[in-house]
């Protein structure tokens, strides 16, 4: 029998520390945003939302919420053919977990872990539970890299002008997430080479003391590495299933990226296609996605300010960026956490009354 693992991204002083950090940095971001623009006093903002078309808003709030529970359908897919049954409530909840610590950890690597527990309470092995968020990974990185070549095609004379910066961040964000893809295949398709690789890393950090324990880390690695093959049996055994989730990360992503559609259509504009803004939405992602910053918080929106800037109006720009980004960002967030809490609750609840019985 498995022994469930300890959620160390759950505790109190782990979560108080996280959100102090993004606290931190809305506050330089938008201090930073205001000395630039100008235009960010709250009556000028609050007379701009007056005039938003509600019936967008709502839409872009309905489409984040489908953000959230078509990455829980992926899972409880997985789950399903692992012979797991994940209800709506547990799979919604493995999401809102996963973008709830995503969102407040660098580089996301709270994500998963966090899913990792709540499956693991669910009854699901933690090997079944890596095995599953490890090909999702995959898939989810895959859309991505999807998603922004097909942007690139798309939009390439707009990314020529975008700007150097812009072009250099695509450019990062590509090739970190063709590693990605590259290690978690190696993770599953070769054991021995990702061994001999990640042993070659620690070396090195050990050498320049840039870690303590090298012994500990090797054994971590080899132990990962043995869960992560597990992914290659359920692939072979499942390439239709593979397919179909691939297809769900893509409506993810699409479903993501069609909030910014609707804040854009809520300001009364319609100069610029749905396809040409999804694809805008898919080069900022791109760019930002690989950032070590919880969130991506400042570099978002910055370069939504870069690369929108000739899509919205100079006076309503900054407005834009911030209802984009409340949306699908810092209201997706808190929203999430809620839920969580919520579920918290709700099974405390249960547990006492079976515990009663």
């Amino acid at each position: 029998m498995e022994k469930k693992p300890e959620f160390c991204g759950g505790r109190k002083k782990n979560q108080i520390i996280s959100l102090s950090i993004v606290g931190v940095l809305i506050f330089l971001t938008f201090y930073t945003l205001r000395k630039i623009t100008g235009n960010l006093e709250f009556s000028y903002l609050w007379s701009v939302i007056r005039g938003l078309e509600g019936k967008y808003v709502l839409l872009a709030l309905v489409f984040m919420a489908l953000f959230v529970i078509i990455e829980g359908q992926c899972l409880a897919i997985f789950a399903k053919a692992l012979g797991h049954q994940a209800g709506f409530r547990s799979a919604t909840v493995y999401a809102a977990s996963d973008i709830y610590f995503s969102a407040i950890t660098p580089s996301a690597t709270g994500g998963q872990p966090a899913s990792a527990y709540y499956m693991a309470r669910d009854g699901i092995p933690v090997s079944q539970a890596t095995t599953i968020l490890v090909v999702n990974i995959l898939l989810y990185t895959i859309s991505l890299i999807l998603m922004g070549l097909w942007a690139l095609v798309m939009k390439f004379r707009f990314f020529l002008h975008a700007g150097t910066l812009l072009q250099i961040l695509f450019a990062v964000g590509m090739a970190l997430q063709l590693l990605l893809v590259a290690l978690c295949l190696l993770c599953m398709f070769s054991q021995d080479l990702i061994r001999k690789i990640g042993h070659w890393v620690v070396g090195v950090l050990h050498r320049f003391r840039f870690i303590r324990s090298k012994e500990d880390k090797l054994e971590k690695i080899d132990s990962s590495i043995g869960n992560y093959q597990a992914g290659i049996k359920f692939v072979k055994k499942k390439p239709l299933l593979m397919g179909a989730v691939l297809v769900g990360n893509l409506l993810q992503r699409i479903a993501f990226f069609s909030i910014g559609w609707f804040v854009y259509k809520a300001f009364g504009l319609s100069q610029m296609g749905y396809g040409e803004f999804v694809a805008l939405q898919s080069l900022l992602a791109m760019a930002v996605n690989s950032l070590p910053i919880p969130g991506a918080i400042g570099a978002s929106e910055g370069s939504f300010l870069l690369l929108f800037q000739g899509v919205y109006p100079v006076q309503i720009l900054a407005p834009a960026m911030l209802l984009t980004r409340g949306i699908n960002y810092y209201v997706c967030f808190v929203l999430c956490g809620i839920y969580m809490l919520i579920y918290h609750v709700c099974m405390g609840k249960r547990t006492e009354r079976e515990e009663n019985e």
